[in-house]
């Protein structure tokens, strides 16, 4: 593709963001701080109109989806999607004046992205006093810009009960600016632990849980938690997620970095050659596959690890993957 290709490219898809930010930031009612770094989008709260904010009309642009694109109008009711066709009049609406219009002529109106695997605002590490730097309306604010407008994001528990972590992100997302989701982080296991995660699943709306097999000392769980999650997750039908990483050989890979006073930030891959990520991968693939369940394995960092989900697949086994 030549250079002139990629900057009429790259002009369609700033148009595609301009049109997603807007329809986000006119639509969503759940922050106002847009509106106090004074942010002029028109929306409801900053001098926009409450019925322009609840029906859109989306005019000539080239609509994409995921089995093929096509030049029509996209009409949007109180930010739900009702119609996508072609020449969709306002007369036809029966609205009158309370649509919004806008003309996407030569740009793409495509879905907003999903990130499936956010960390916001959580405390790094198992401490009290470190947080990742995003909370749920910066780190959302900036996926925004960039045409993201869902996520689903990791509750962590607190002391291991997954009800009060629950909880705790339930009042961390109160700031939220876009849609998002919840997975939910095992670190612990017992009864309750067991019991809590069929409340997650049958009243929480959380239908997917993470075991870290890495962090050791932290969140790391052992082979024999391993296998009650998964087994738990199965009879809940739910998805099991594995961050894959021998904990115990990173640690001693770390200890070896400390030692030769490799402290930099070269000294994090180095403690985790990918044979590691790869021997986590596997083992954590034959265990879903004793128990007979799905598994999602997250962030695969190396083609040893991917070759091992490959084995997997070839032999007609269920697994998911995120790069």
């Amino acid at each position: 593709m030549g250079f002139v290709n990629l900057l009429t490219m790259a002009k369609r898809f700033s148009g595609i963001i301009a049109i997603l930010l807007l329809l986000r930031l006119t639509t969503a009612s759940a922050s106002h701080e847009f509106c106090d770094a004074g942010m002029g989008y028109n929306v409801v709260g900053c001098g926009g109109s409450d019925s322009s904010s609840r029906r859109i009309l989306i005019k000539g642009g080239t609509v994409v989806n995921a089995h093929h694109q096509e030049v029509a109008d996209v009409y949007i009711d109180d930010g739900i999607i009702a119609d996508v066709k072609p020449n969709i009049k306002k007369s036809h609406l029966q609205v009158g004046d309370e649509v919004a219009v806008i003309d996407a002529t030569g740009k793409f109106v495509m879905p907003g992205g999903i990130d499936p695997h956010t960390h916001l605002e959580m405390e790094f590490m198992g401490t009290d006093s470190t947080e990742t730097i995003d909370d749920f309306f910066s780190g959302q604010a900036a996926a925004l810009a960039g045409g993201t407008t869902m996520h689903i994001d990791f509750v962590m528990p607190v002391n291991g009960s997954l009800s009060l972590g629950f909880k705790a992100y339930v009042e961390k997302a109160k700031k939220s600016c876009m849609d998002y989701g919840f997975h939910m982080t095992i670190t612990k296991w017992d009864d309750t632990v067991a019991r809590e995660m069929e409340i997650m699943v049958k009243e929480k709306g959380i239908n997917s849980f993470k075991f870290f097999l890495a962090y050791k000392g932290i969140v790391m769980i052992n082979d024999e938690l391993l296998l009650e999650g998964l087994k738990k997750c199965k009879s809940l039908g739910a998805l099991a997620m594995v961050h894959a990483e021998n904990g115990d050989a990173v640690f001693e890979g770390q200890k070896r970095m400390i030692e030769l006073g490799i402290t930099g930030p070269e000294g994090h891959a180095l403690s985790r050659p990918p044979l590691l990520e790869a021997e986590a991968t596997a083992r954590a693939i034959r265990l879903a596959g004793f128990i007979n369940t799905p598994l999602y394995i997250v962030h695969v960092m190396s083609i040893d690890a991917m070759e091992e989900i490959a084995k997997a697949r070839k032999l007609g086994l269920s697994f998911k993957t995120l790069n």
